[in-house]
């Protein structure tokens, strides 16, 4: 009887980070279970889409793919039934949805008619091991957060820093999915042909598969733009899904799982994790030259000063620093900020003089005006704040009225974020409400 797989080992461990993360920082599990109530209906539909729009490959009519999915389902150790259709596409791809209309499991199956054509067994059998993948992880439940309203070019349904996890996540979902199709075909040169068919729609008298020549790729992108802003996309850039692909074939958790390794040399569950957190840096939005990179040390570090400068740090105006840092330069903007007053300032002075040998006029305009967007999201421009910031322009040769222009500017775009007076009245009317409503007073919480 065949072992059976323990799942825990084949997920990457990037993927169950980013669930736990978004459950844990973000409670999307009530929303999620809310979305899933009228989950039903919607896999009515697409099962009715299938009937209209594609033909239904019963053992009879197809006994090839039928054998191919019994062989996937014994690879993997599941018993799951399928209903499989052919849909109508010159792309290769498939698509496995779970049918909640079923009281046992069941799934309903779409192959292209370009992949049943152009695939061969293995290769399909992976894709399909990659399809099932996501729902043995249960990484569609999640899908749910993606935003389908068309009037709203957010791509989910969380706040900023939120979506960016969520983006960064499903990457690392597809590492996991592309494990399980691996062992779903039990041959790693057919799991990384069928990854290069399904992207580029390519045959095989067109494929030389060389992984390291493929990853050289990412080597000599890592200072163009369109790396980062590949990190936007919902998979990872192929070269990384193969060579990530390539170290789980040769890693003790594919071992024990049913994969036989070609290679001798077993990498261990956690040299392997490692090598492919490494991997997916490469995908993280992150500054992709020296003067942006500087450019964004220099706004963290002077925000930080003007934040302190009068004494007082609310929160609402270090969110407002914190939104600077993700919306300009990288998604895990807290790594970028420095609290010990010393190193700020020793850091500051590093990152001003690089800008200076570096950078250009409208580099340190950039500058200028982050720190004045954040000197007036408290809702006032203290004198202290205005001090700092006019520091840090006049040692980047910027003029006082630049200065005060940008301000200006600053205060004409965004506004004065916080309204005193509001949260004032609102504070008030909070503490009285507690009160009349017999709970425990609390501590005033807002701007002043």
């Amino acid at each position: 009887m065949k072992k059976a797989i323990d799942w825990d080992a084949i997920r990457y461990r990037g993927d169950t980070e980013g669930v736990r993360e978004l459950h844990d920082v973000y409670r999307v599990e009530h929303y999620l279970q809310t979305y899933e109530q009228g989950q039903r209906q919607l896999d009515q539909n697409i099962r009715d889409k299938f009937l209209a729009n594609s033909i239904r490959l019963s053992e009879q009519i197809s006994p090839r793919i039928f054998a191919i999915y019994r062989g996937v389902c014994e690879n993997l150790g599941l018993d799951i039934g399928a209903e499989i259709f052919c849909t109508p596409s010159s792309e290769v791809n498939a698509a496995a949805i779970l049918d909640t209309q079923e009281a046992t499991d069941h799934c309903l199956i779409g192959v292209t008619s370009a992949a049943l054509e152009k695939l061969e067994d293995a290769e399909i059998a992976s894709i399909l091991g990659h399809e099932l993948g996501h729902f043995l992880f249960k990484n569609h439940r999640l899908n749910a957060l993606i935003n389908e309203a068309k009037d709203n070019p957010a791509v989910t349904v969380l706040p900023p820093l939120g979506e960016s996890l969520f983006l960064r996540w499903r990457k690392k979902a597809e590492i996991s999915a592309d494990r399980v199709g691996l062992l779903a075909c039990g041959d790693f040169a057919s799991a990384a042909r069928g990854l290069l068919k399904a992207t580029f729609g390519l045959s095989d008298r067109n494929i030389n598969l060389n992984i390291d020549g493929l990853l050289a790729q990412i080597d000599e992108a890592k200072g163009s733009r369109e790396l980062m802003n590949a990190s936007f996309e919902s998979h990872p850039l192929l070269p990384i899904r193969l060579k990530a692909l390539e170290l789980f074939s040769r890693s003790e958790n594919a071992a024990t799982n049913g994969y036989v390794p070609v290679s001798r040399d077993r990498l261990s569950a956690d040299a392997l994790e490692d090598a492919v957190d490494n991997l997916m840096r490469l995908t993280a939005r992150y500054p992709d030259t020296p003067i942006s990179q500087t450019v964004m040390r220099t706004v963290a570090l002077g925000g930080v000063l003007v934040l302190a400068a009068d004494g007082d740090i609310s929160e609402y105006e270090t969110k407002i620093m914190i939104e600077i840092l993700h919306r300009y330069f990288t998604d895990e903007p807290e790594k970028e900020i420095v609290v010990d007053t010393h190193q700020l300032r020793e850091q500051l002075d590093i990152a001003l003089k690089k800008v200076n040998e570096l950078g250009g006029h409208d580099d340190k305009v950039f500058i200028v005006s982050r720190l004045a967007d954040i000197a007036l999201a408290d809702g006032a421009l203290m004198s202290e704040e205005g001090a700092i910031v006019l520091e840090i322009a006049e040692r980047l040769g910027l003029p006082a009225r630049t200065v005060h222009s940008v301000f200006v500017g600053a205060a004409e775009t965004v506004g004065f974020r916080v309204d005193v007076k509001l949260n004032r009245v609102a504070d008030e009317l909070r503490r009285s409400l507690r009160v009349g409503c017999g709970l425990a007073p609390v501590e005033r919480s807002t701007p002043r």
